[in-house]
């Protein structure tokens, strides 16, 4: 009997509990691939998730599978930002590249190249998010219809098939649909304080801490709005403890606190972080270099682009040593005035909260704060990370000079690069039929949370003097 325990009790841990830890000598394939410990928590079994784009491609934008939610292959069986992890089982999760991975084109139809640490301009997080969800809830959702689409792409043992029929695909649909149902909640809630619902994410954007609010710490569902356009996190200033804000309001000091506190928000625990990981990519931030703008540039007018930059002012808040570089501004000051729903997203009592949350942990966290501002970041690598402001309300940087010229509506996650703006091609011809089918995103900035006025720096500036400017601009 003893000795048929141990058997039962080894098979048990070698199908479901053994960990095969994912790690890369490689910085940038550890980066793209590595695991940051969340596959136990919020991992989905490997099999099942590369079936579902076969089992249910009538919940997907278009053809290609997760590429047309935007996700990045470059040869591999998984896209850049998704680790897969054996924890008993094959366990895909995302990681940071998820969010911070982008590519670049010269026209239609020409070569991309693909962007680390940028902020995943063509990526539809919600889409991805809302098609688990479907899916799940699919009738075909089944063990025989799961279990028949994984073997359309590739073997399966009679053993694995078994646990897939009877644990893993029924745990599977019940966890993404307890999912859907948490967060489509407060998702899709109509909102009588701004007499509309919350915006859709759209390509690019996310809404990074009322998940946070609501889920991990259990704060109360409000009505408030945090859609924000995901940030670049090349070229990041280590953390001097106080001397930098991150995030687009300052909400933390810690450049490691903002590290580790990603990770969380990307469903690793406390128990589960492995802060060494967490440390390489903290690291990795620091060194890895912004894209150089790949076309020619004028070099007599962006040398006069620099000296309308230092005489406008702009050196003080996005060069390093500037006085009020990667410090909050004010949201109410004259010039900034932009749209105030995201620094009233955090609160102090979300601060106080967070700040108790990991007590006792490895990562014991103490710098989260609320702010009523956005912080003036850093301008490296700015043609690639458009469109512009927190929102990415505002398509390219001539739009971003012009004011009056920002348009009501237009078009978000095309990677082709205007060279003449600045920016992405956001007003293509095809563009509305793109958006129909939902392979792009339509933004419409009468939406609440979705306003494209203020930071108005710059807009007296003569015509001449901006398109100097963003010649420069092309230099950073």
């Amino acid at each position: 009997m003893l000795l048929l325990a141990g058997i039962v009790g080894l098979f048990t841990w070698y199908k479901f509990f053994r960990d095969v830890r994912v790690s890369y000598a490689d910085e940038d394939e550890n980066f793209k691939y590595g695991s940051i410990g969340n596959e136990g928590n919020t991992g989905i079994p490997y099999l099942i998730w590369r079936a579902l784009p076969d089992l249910c491609p009538q919940h997907l934008p278009g053809p290609g599978g997760y590429a047309s939610l935007g996700l990045i292959y470059e040869g591999r069986e998984v896209p850049i930002g998704i680790s897969v992890r054996t924890i008993g089982f094959p366990r895909a999760a995302i990681n940071c590249a998820f969010c911070h991975a982008s590519t670049v084109r010269d026209g239609e139809g020409a070569p991309r190249r693909i962007l680390l640490g940028s902020d995943a301009a063509q990526l539809d997080v919600e889409g991805y998010t809302r098609f688990l969800w479907a899916c799940a809830a699919d009738p075909r959702f089944t063990p025989d219809g799961v279990v028949e689409a994984i073997r359309r792409g590739g073997e399966l043992s009679w053993i694995d098939e078994q646990i897939y029929r009877r644990i893993l695909v029924p745990r599977t649909r019940r966890a993404l649909l307890q999912q859907r149902d948490e967060m489509t909640a407060w998702m899709d809630a109509y909102l009588p304080s701004v007499g509309h619902r919350r915006p859709r994410w759209g390509r690019g954007r996310i809404e990074p801490f009322n998940p946070v609010k609501f889920g991990m710490l259990n704060l109360p569902v409000d009505e408030t709005i945090g859609v924000a356009d995901m940030m670049p996190i090349w070229q990041m200033p280590p953390s001097v403890q106080g001397n930098y804000a991150y995030h687009w309001d300052g909400l933390n000091d810690s450049l490691t606190e903002v590290a580790n506190s990603s990770a969380l928000g990307d469903g690793t625990t406390p128990s589960s972080i492995e802060p060494g990981e967490i440390q390489r990519i903290e690291r990795w931030m620091t060194r890895a270099p912004a894209p150089r703008y790949p076309y020619a540039i004028d070099g007599a007018l962006a040398e006069e682009g620099r000296r309308v930059y230092v005489k406008a002012g702009c050196a003080d808040c996005h060069d390093v040593g500037g006085s009020r570089y990667r410090s909050v501004i004010p949201v109410d000051e004259e010039e900034l005035r932009t749209d105030r729903f995201r620094v009233e997203m955090w609160t102090a009592e979300a601060s106080e909260v967070y700040n108790r949350y990991a007590e006792g942990t490895a990562i014991d966290f103490d710098r989260f704060r609320s702010t009523r501002g956005y912080v003036a970041t850093s301008l490296d690598g700015i043609w690639a990370t458009g469109p512009y402001l927190h929102n990415g309300s505002v398509p390219t940087l001539w739009h971003l000079l012009s004011p009056s010229e920002r348009p009501e509506v237009f078009y978000r996650g095309l990677d082709v690069v205007d060279r003449e703006r600045v920016g992405f091609l956001h007003d293509a011809a095809d563009a509305p039929e793109l958006a129909r089918k939902g392979l792009i995103s339509r933004y419409d900035t009468r939406e609440p949370g979705n306003g494209n006025k203020g930071h108005t720096y710059g807009a007296e500036l003569p015509r001449d003097e901006k398109m100097a400017l963003i010649e420069y601009m092309k230099t950073r």
